[in-house]
């Protein structure tokens, strides 16, 4: 049985979906992108959408028509001609229709109370795709190029462009502040930064081939290419963090201590990072230890931990422990509005004492990390652009790779190329300097398929934004070339991480190490080897 999207704030659940003509009550909270209402429209080929204040007007690929429509329950007002054989997307701006079409690659300025077309244009790239319009100055989306261009709306002249989101973007919307472009390929909606097209939020498109995209002055609209759907979607409705796509897994985790002699280990203490809930990850059962634990205990970052202790293993002799997690993991997605993020100042003084103090791999008093932060944040003060601007540095200068160590956030400055957790120490130790709290998190992961081993596991990080609360941050898994995966990796996790760590480092029991830590002591010569891995299983 399919399972529904669930909606989470604080730990409390708050979604609603909507099925055909049905809306969500008042009272309820609504994640950004949330169908809110649905229905079928005339156009069976839509591949453009706009607002003129009153009506929505969506343009049909074939016949080559705007419909107007009326945007409380999808009929037809009026339609007109349109210019040009095979229409992509229109624009509304006082009065008028802006029109492309890729078959013939010209913008038109169609008069829509006398019916002419005023002006034409070329537009910047062979096969424009999408069109919106800021009150001032025309977007447009390039399927051949992969580029979104802002254009004079005389005469065409570009004013500035930048690269795509990912694949096509056949839609583009304008809500007052950001920019918004449907993706067809990736199903995805993106909201982005209109100075250089910085992905600052992405949600799934409500059906499986997005075209059309406009914002009225309170909520979204996307029309679906394959189903005919005109959707009407949550723009700002309160609901800050949610969960989509969630599996049910079966994941068991092994350690294994094995003296091979032929020295004795005198002691040995092993500890294992206590999974619990969270957004986006519920224990269906209570965690099974085998065995059980000798205590628990929380460490210095508030992480709990199952701890063993050994004394007198002698040679040939080995110990093993774990436990097994019945798990449902889903999809974790941020809404976050950069102007809404509080200051720095506004951030709780305990969050800010506890997660912006120096540690042994940050060393956050040594001039190279006080200077490099001092240089990227410059002098902003919003602590989401902080936590950007840092992100984009660490992956414009670090790539990654696995060199066998896990050295401090200097070294990486330096040598330009590190693994996850080195990407994760670097991040952490740059947003500290900065002022702006930030620790990691660590997890097993599922490779590949449902039922699969892992024994290299994965770390990122996590900031704090005033309003928002721990917000995901993936350096390493966000450095990418396209700007989705770039703003993909900021903002959500995806469902195959089985979250066992929050740590700032340093750590009693974990040390710099995540999901598990061990120490031991021997005498005489002692071989001590130690085995690690998740064995991850589906749950029908």
């Amino acid at each position: 049985m399919e399972r529904l999207p669930r909606a989470l704030a604080a730990g409390a659940f708050c979604g609603v979906l909507a099925c055909c003509i049905a809306f969500l009550p008042s009272q309820s909270c609504a994640y950004t992108g949330e169908v809110l209402q649905e229905f079928s429209v005339a156009p069976k080929y839509a591949t453009g959408l706009t607002w003129d204040g009153k009506h929505m007007w969506a343009c049909d690929w074939w016949e080559a028509k705007a419909f107007k429509l009326d945007p409380t329950d999808g009929s037809v007002v009026e339609s007109v001609e349109l210019p040009c054989p095979r229409p992509d997307d229109v624009a509304y701006a006082d009065g008028f229709l802006f029109v492309c079409d890729a078959t013939q690659p010209l913008i038109y300025k169609l008069n829509l109370a006398t019916g002419v077309v005023e002006t034409s244009f070329p537009g910047p790239g062979s096969s424009p795709s999408a069109l919106a319009w800021d009150g001032e100055n025309l977007w447009l989306a390039d399927r051949g190029n992969k580029t979104i261009y802002k254009l004079n709306p005389e005469d065409g002249t570009a004013l500035y462009y930048f690269p795509t989101p990912a694949g096509e973007v056949e839609g583009l919307a304008w809500d007052g502040r950001y920019l918004w472009a449907s993706d067809r390929m990736k199903n995805e909606l993106y909201m982005l930064d209109p100075a250089d097209g910085t992905v600052l939020m992405m949600v799934p498109s409500p059906g499986p081939y997005p075209t059309g995209l406009v914002f009225d002055g309170r909520t979204l609209w996307n029309v679906d290419f394959q189903t005919d759907v005109l959707y009407k979607l949550a723009y700002d409705d309160g609901e800050n963090v949610y969960e989509t796509d969630a599996k049910e897994r079966s994941v068991r985790f092994v350690y294994i201590l094995e003296n091979l002699g032929p020295g004795e280990v005198t002691k040995a203490e092993v500890f294992l990072a206590v999974p619990e809930d969270l957004v986006s990850q519920k224990l269906l059962q209570p965690v099974a230890y085998e065995p059980q634990p000798d205590r628990f205990d929380v460490d210095e970052s508030g992480q709990k931990v199952a701890v063993y202790e050994y004394h007198d293993l002698g040679p040939g002799s080995a110990t093993q422990v774990g436990y097994t997690a019945n798990v449902m993991i889903g999809v974790r997605r941020f809404c976050i509005f950069p102007h809404k993020v509080g200051g720095l100042k506004d951030i709780p003084a305990s969050i800010r004492k506890q997660f912006t103090v120096d540690a042994s791999r940050y060393r956050l008093e040594q001039p190279l990390i006080r200077d490099t932060a001092r240089q990227i944040v410059g002098d902003e003060k919003n602590p989401y652009w902080i936590a950007r601007k840092i992100y984009k540095w660490v992956q414009d200068h670090v790539e990654y790779e696995r060199v066998g160590g896990w050295d401090i956030a200097e070294t990486l400055i330096k040598r330009g190329s590190g693994s996850c957790s080195e990407y994760a120490f670097l991040y952490v130790a740059l947003c500290r300097a900065a002022g702006l709290p930030a620790r990691y998190e660590g997890s097993v992961v599922v490779r590949g398929d449902d039922a699969s081993v892992d024994d290299v596991f994965h770390r990122w990080c996590e900031v704090y934004l005033p309003g928002y609360g721990w917000v995901t941050v993936d350096p390493s898994g966000g450095d990418a070339p396209a700007l989705a995966d770039q703003g993909r990796a900021f903002g959500t996790l995806g469902n195959r991480y089985f979250v066992t760590t929050h740590g700032g480092g340093d750590s009693s029991y974990l040390a710099w190490n995540y999901n598990y830590n061990s120490r031991y002591s021997f005498m005489g010569q002692a071989e001590v080897k130690e085995e690690v891995y998740a064995i991850w299983e589906p749950v029908e």
